[in-house]
């Protein structure tokens, strides 16, 4: 899973993929070489390894995979650079064409704002977006609730506070508490 995290730097506060996720990426991608050049030193046919091949293309795209969010203080806007290795697709926005950062909630499977969420077919999801105006937003992450345990409304708040933008939230946090009949015996 591809985890974001925010790093504050002199010039502001940037959130993007963990760096862990790149060196993990990166250590797959050269253990997949190795291997490569083993079985081809020893006669081994391309065709008899095209799984590997493929596991290696994957590892290099998440090695070079590069989701960046750049809040700038100093210069008054965020750049949005997306895309693999020097390809890239960027963007960029002052600080006065952003209405608000939003964090909202919403049910996977459902259409209505009541729904619950269920443990299998219906899961809460978060979406962290940036508010350009009534009908403009621009998603950065949208993840399951569980998956992000809390990291992704702190990083928000710590987005907010650092450049000043205001912030909303549709709703708290939902604690998933799943209390089975073995937590609720008597001990």
């Amino acid at each position: 899973m591809v985890r974001h995290t925010t790093y504050i730097k002199p010039n502001g506060i940037h959130y993007r993929v963990t760096n862990m996720f790149h060196s993990i990426c990166g250590f797959f991608s050269l253990f997949l070489i190795w291997g490569l050049v083993l079985n081809f030193s020893e006669g081994v046919s391309l065709l008899s390894m095209i799984h590997i091949l493929i596991l290696l293309l994957l590892t290099l795209a998440g090695t070079f995979y590069r989701d960046t969010w750049i809040f700038n203080t100093q210069d008054k806007s965020i750049t949005s650079i997306y895309g693999f290795g020097p390809v890239c697709r960027r963007e960029q926005f002052s600080f006065s064409e952003v209405y608000r950062l939003e964090l909202t909630h919403f049910v996977r499977g459902s259409t209505s704002k009541d729904a619950k969420p269920t443990k299998r077919r219906f899961r809460a999801m978060i979406v962290f977006s940036l508010s350009l105006g009534e009908e403009d937003k621009r998603d950065i992450e949208i993840i399951a609730e569980k998956t992000s345990g809390g990291r992704t409304e702190s990083a928000v708040q710590a987005i907010s506070a650092v450049t000043g933008l205001p912030l909303f939230v549709d709703r708290p946090r939902d604690f998933d508490l799943n209390i089975s009949y073995k937590d609720m015996k008597w001990r």
